[in-house]
């Protein structure tokens, strides 16, 4: 009697099945599953047994229940395993359904619902003293001139609100400030203080650390320069700590020209535009992958005055934000305007909005390889999605792979990565005979 012992581990379900030997010459059977569908195939001695997921099954002989490597201990009527990236031809049998399994063992069609992996995305906010400033950090934030104004720094509170609520499930949130909450409001290097590591982590639901973590929305007391580029650096050496598998970008909002230059002195330090923080958000989006969304609060296409009032002189913030998001890897599809310029809430809501959609996943990462890959179906929806074979110009899905012939996981392109982001889950089923 033959024993097999087979698990899969999918990211977003676990699936275990085993068959074994009870000790008595009689066989058991143990299933655990989660959210997922299961249709048994029989074996030849009349049982059951679970699904190969990597390819590999291992066998023995006897009734005590132990199991050895097939590779070590294959018979006669036993094939080779159909491990993906496997250079060993495979043999094929037929089992009783009918169909045919490579390896020789026949196993279970798994159906599971499996959502996308979550980003992770760091909110960098402009603190500076020019977003409660009255009246200049005061704004029509419903477009209704007939209200009263708010400052810009409680609008955006309301719109980071919103939107990590909204989600709250699907994005790992973290947030970093510059200048920090112990920046001042001076005319020294004390106005651009900022933290050396992000004031809130990233992390899966984080909506309430965030909120808590950061001024609330009545807060006036917002002190301190530009320092964007410290802020942003704080912001990318945290994503790139986390894991590189995981897709990171950073969400930067900011109403003013960056400053602060590290080892400027002033009046340099406020007067002159920071041109360094084009280069660090370009090699993270070049040499990291870590593309950058960048958000302006009601930018003026305008150059500044020549003048000592701690703004960058003759800069045009407009034309550097949107050289910025070019830079970033992200910019806006418009000919125009290539940053996310808001001139109210109502706009500042619709950017964030739309900057979070973009930035959710199509990637389903796979822990286990498919006993027969190209028998698998991506159904969203109830819409069967074709596989293709170039997620660049195709509407589909693909297998993505670690380079040496392992399946990382399916990643929807197209229209079909649009419909997945819609409906937050695909369904999977995976198949161990070829149909």
């Amino acid at each position: 009697m033959r024993i097999a012992s087979v698990s899969l581990i999918l990211s977003t379900s676990l699936l275990s099945l085993a068959c074994g030997d009870n000790g008595s010459g009689r066989e058991t059977e143990t299933t655990t599953q989660t959210a997922t569908s299961i249709t048994s195939l029989p074996t030849t001695d009349g049982t059951t047994e679970g699904p190969p997921t990597t390819g590999v099954v291992t066998e023995g002989t006897g009734g005590s229940g132990s199991a050895t490597d097939a590779t070590s201990n294959a018979t006669s009527d036993a094939s080779t395993t159909n491990q993906v990236g496997s250079t060993t031809d495979p043999t094929t049998t037929t089992d009783p359904s009918g169909g045919s399994s490579t390896g020789g063992v026949p196993c279970e069609e798994i159906k599971a619902t499996l959502k996308p992996v979550e980003p992770n995305i760091a909110l960098v906010l402009d603190k500076s003293g020019s977003m409660v400033a009255n009246p200049a950090g005061l704004w029509d934030h419903d477009a209704d001139p007939n209200t009263p104004k708010i400052t810009r720094w409680n609008s955006l509170y309301q719109v980071v609100q919103f939107i990590v609520t909204d989600y709250n499930d699907s994005i790992n949130f973290g947030a970093n400030l510059f200048p920090s909450t112990a920046a001042q409001q001076k005319y020294d290097a004390s106005a651009c203080v900022v933290a050396a590591n992000v004031e809130i982590p990233v992390a899966a639901k984080n909506k309430d650390n965030i909120l808590n973590g950061i001024p609330q929305a009545g807060d006036t007391s917002l002190k301190g320069g530009t320092p964007t580029a410290a802020g942003v650096t704080a912001a990318l050496n945290h994503l790139k700590t986390l894991d590189p598998q995981v897709p990171a970008a950073v969400l930067l909002v900011t109403d003013g020209a960056a400053n602060c230059a590290m080892g400027a002195q002033p009046p340099p330090l406020f007067e002159n535009y920071d041109q360094n923080l084009h280069t660090i958000v370009q090699n993270a989006w070049t040499m990291d992958k870590i593309p950058t969304y960048v958000v302006g609060i009601d930018t003026k296409d305008a150059v500044s005055d020549n003048m000592q009032d701690g703004n960058p002189n003759a800069t045009n913030t407009y034309q550097k934000l949107n050289e910025l998001a070019v830079d970033g890897g992200k910019p806006k599809d418009d000919p125009n305007e290539k940053f996310y310029n808001a001139v109210n809430q109502i706009q500042l809501k619709a950017a964030l909005d739309a900057i979070a959609a973009d930035a959710l996943s199509c990637f389903i990462p796979l822990e286990s390889q498919p006993g027969f890959p190209e028998e698998t179906k991506v159904i969203i929806g109830m819409e069967d999605i074709p596989m293709v074979t170039d997620c660049n110009t195709e509407n589909g899905w693909v297998y993505e792979d670690d380079g040496m012939g392992l399946y990382t996981g399916i990643r929807l392109c197209g229209t079909a990565c649009d419909k997945l982001k819609m409906e937050k889950a695909a369904d999977v089923e995976f198949y161990c005979t070829a149909g």
